[in-house]
């Protein structure tokens, strides 16, 4: 009956992907784009690292992105989406929330970021926090960041737990930019995701790209 079981698991979860993966390519063909956080910016950070996991110590420029999940119009609330790559090749991307609790925001710094699912972390389990330095509330509009930019800097400070990975300083906005980030594919062992449900997320993302003849680094999720 184990075996069974099993076997059952393991064909109910193939399943999942493959209808999750042309779900989200029938909705990325249909909108022409990202089936998932279809609004938002590139945009160009220095990324102070202040610990291994993040890569080599010391500065870098990296690309950013600000997204709206359900990419509601103007300023209206949404889940936010923060997407950084790392110097070390690896792709977080992290949503407004606490823990695996989506929570909708009115701006891009009214309150924390935090990866949904679990990472490994080294040798422990830990989520990603990106919390916002102080200063005025940042619309939640995409179009409106090439000019905050313009007047100041964003700020965001990484956690893992109590452990202080780094500052992310976001500067320049990328209009003409477009960038894939998939925690999946862009990894390393000790930076992974954990949770078993990111299976489903990469067949999103696969199915995302297929939908609007994206290749992984031209414009994904």
């Amino acid at each position: 009956m184990d075996r069974v079981a099993r076997g059952l698991g393991v064909v109910a979860a193939a399943v999942a992907r493959q209808v999750t993966r042309w779900v989200a390519r029938w909705v990325a063909a249909v909108r022409r784009g990202r089936a998932l956080h279809p609004r938002g910016l590139l945009l160009r950070a220095t990324l102070t690292v202040e610990s291994e996991l993040l890569g080599e110590h010391g500065e870098h420029e990296v690309p950013v992105r600000l997204s709206k999940g359900v990419s509601l119009p103007g300023r209206l609330p949404d889940v936010l989406g923060l997407a950084v790559r790392l110097p070390n090749g690896v792709d977080l991307l992290l949503s407004t929330g606490y823990g695996f609790v989506p929570v909708p925001r009115r701006g891009f710094t009214s309150g924390p970021y935090s990866t949904l699912a679990t990472y490994y972390c080294g040798q422990r389990r830990c989520r990603i926090v990106a919390r916002p330095e102080g200063g005025r509330r940042v619309p939640v509009d995409p179009a409106e960041l090439p000019g905050v930019l313009e007047r100041r800097d964003l700020a965001f400070h990484l956690w893992a737990g109590v452990q202080y990975l780094g500052r992310l300083r976001i500067h320049t906005a990328l209009p003409d930019g477009d960038l894939t980030f998939d925690p999946l594919v862009n990894s390393v062992p000790y930076l992974r995701p954990a949770s078993r449900l990111q299976v489903l997320r990469g067949a999103a993302y696969a199915g995302s790209r297929r939908g609007r003849g994206a290749k992984l680094g031209e414009g994904g999720e």
